[in-house]
């Protein structure tokens, strides 16, 4: 004769090991979830804005290269704009350095700019911010200086066509 109380048993243990196996998993894979949703949160998407940041002073540097390379001759308000632009990406790439965890260690991982070159970038942006309004012999190098300044500290691509001469005194 058959013990069928060993059957029910041995089924009852195989049953318990496939509903521990089937929450492990489960339970794996949410944490798995969780800790990727930590590191795109507090990582990749601070890194992505960023990248953003850089892309807008780029584009606002070709935008606005008119103003920059004319300062005081536009319209007031377009001068206003354009140095409340300015000040604005100034103020965003400061900020990075605080949203970024672990700057220094980040921004060697992604090629970010170091933390000097993104300061060094931020003042240039605050130099031309406020050279804007002002036209003498002196500040259209001086501007055309600042942006060779941020496009190198960042990383943006400036033609050798667009940059100030050397040989001019």
């Amino acid at each position: 004769t058959r013990d069928w109380s060993s059957d029910v048993c041995s089924s009852d243990l195989h049953r318990s090991i496939m509903d521990f196996t089937v929450f492990v998993t489960v339970l794996s894979g949410v944490i798995t979830f969780v800790i990727g949703q930590l590191i795109v949160k507090l990582l990749l998407d601070p890194v992505q804005d960023m990248r953003k940041t850089i892309g807008l002073v780029s584009h606002t540097l070709v935008e606005r290269a008119n103003v920059i390379a004319n300062p005081g001759v536009p319209a007031k308000e377009i001068m206003d704009e354009t140095s409340d632009e300015l000040r604005r990406l100034s103020s965003q790439l400061h900020a990075h350095l605080y949203i970024v965890p672990c700057y220094d260690t980040t921004s060697k991982v992604f090629r970010l700019p170091s933390k000097d070159k993104l300061l060094a970038a931020s003042s240039a942006l605050i130099g031309l911010s406020n050279s804007v309004f002002r036209a003498d012999d002196r500040v259209y190098e001086s501007n055309a200086k600042r942006v060779e300044q941020v496009s190198d500290f960042l990383g943006i691509y400036l033609a050798e066509g667009s940059r100030w001469p050397k040989d001019l005194k």
